[in-house]
């Protein structure tokens, strides 16, 4: 359930170069590259031990500082209807929204295993299963690959007094002295994540530099209504990524550049009938994505309404004609 030692891994900014140094305590200050949590609003869609969204679990997790470390110790979770032990375990029980504390042995009762490929924001990596007690066990949250060659990876983790942290975190895990080795970390995804399959909300897309599509667009049109001044060109330049990261600096959020599932949930704002502007405009292009023809005028008029409407009914959603969390996520997601 704890890590209690483990190598520290430092990217060199220049070369990309990992490098191991003297083993440290996991109570320890974050690696470099570790963005401590900062207060995140967390949408309470979900239910204990119910459905829940990817971006749920990750608005959860960066809500949640489980400081200090402690496998006797619990805190409450975001709500305040479940207290969860403030360990490695008790932190990812917490994210999946869960009724007790699971440990690392019985985490495996809640989870499936998935492959490298299919890992999305949400998912968790671990040594789980038997015979993973104290130091022989770990788990964190992923939240989105660092680079392009999949070798490098952001989490969010509960480890000793550095508390909750988002550290960039070599695939599978930094090389340890004490405790799992990297080679036995695993991703999973939980079972009652929506969106993974079989229908649900999707996950939120994690779009980056070098993209371009109607997702990059309506991130910028969204970035727009927050007080940008970038091209809505749908090409995710050097432009885009400093709007990026001036957006999420202003707003608590790790300034990496990208658009994963926390900047798009701090984006997104509810629109309906009546609203205008950008914000209307991204939505616009992401309901022409499904085919409805709209005229991308900022103007959110009767057609815009019927199109909403019709996209909630498609997809299993409330049909209220509002343009909320989820059926943005729907939007951008699918």
């Amino acid at each position: 359930m704890s890590l209690k030692r483990r190598s520290a891994i430092f990217v060199a900014a220049a070369a990309v170069t990992l490098v191991a140094v003297a083993p440290t305590v996991a109570n320890a200050a974050p690696h470099t590259g570790a963005t401590a949590a900062a207060p995140v609003a967390v949408t309470p869609d979900s239910s204990v031990n119910g459905s829940i969204s990817a971006s749920e679990i990750l608005s959860r997790a960066a809500s949640w500082n489980g400081t200090p470390y402690s496998t006797t110790a619990n805190k409450y979770g975001p709500g305040n209807d479940i207290a969860y032990r403030t360990d490695c375990s008790g932190y990812v029980s917490m994210a999946l929204h869960l009724s007790s504390s699971l440990s690392t042995v019985t985490l495996p009762s809640v989870v499936h295993s998935i492959s490298k490929a299919d890992l999305q924001p949400g998912d968790i990596l671990g040594v789980l299963g038997p015979n993973t007690g104290g130091d022989a066990g770990h788990v964190l949250i992923f939240d989105g690959w660092a680079n392009s060659a999949h070798t490098q990876y952001y989490a969010w983790e509960n480890s000793g007094d550095a508390g909750v942290h988002r550290p960039t975190i070599p695939y599978p895990y930094w090389p340890n002295t004490s405790g799992p080795a990297a080679s036995l970390y695993r991703p999973y995804r939980y079972d009652n994540e929506s969106g993974s399959g079989g229908g649900g909300v999707p996950p939120w897309p994690n779009v980056v530099e070098g993209d371009t599509g109607t997702n990059v667009e309506a991130a910028q049109y969204l970035l727009d209504d927050h007080g940008a001044s970038i091209a809505t060109d749908g090409q995710f330049g050097a432009n885009t990524v400093a709007a990026a990261k001036a957006y999420q600096s202003a707003h608590g959020l790790s300034a990496d550049g990208q658009i994963g599932p926390q900047t798009w949930s701090s984006l997104v704002v509810q629109i309906q009938q009546g609203s205008t502007g950008d914000a209307v405009k991204a939505a616009q292009l992401e309901l022409n994505k499904y085919g409805y023809g709209l005229g991308v005028d900022g103007q959110f008029g009767p057609g815009t309404d019927s199109a909403t409407r019709a996209f909630q009914s498609a997809h299993g959603l409330q049909v209220d004609g509002q343009i909320g969390p989820q059926t943005w996520e729907t939007l951008v997601g699918d």
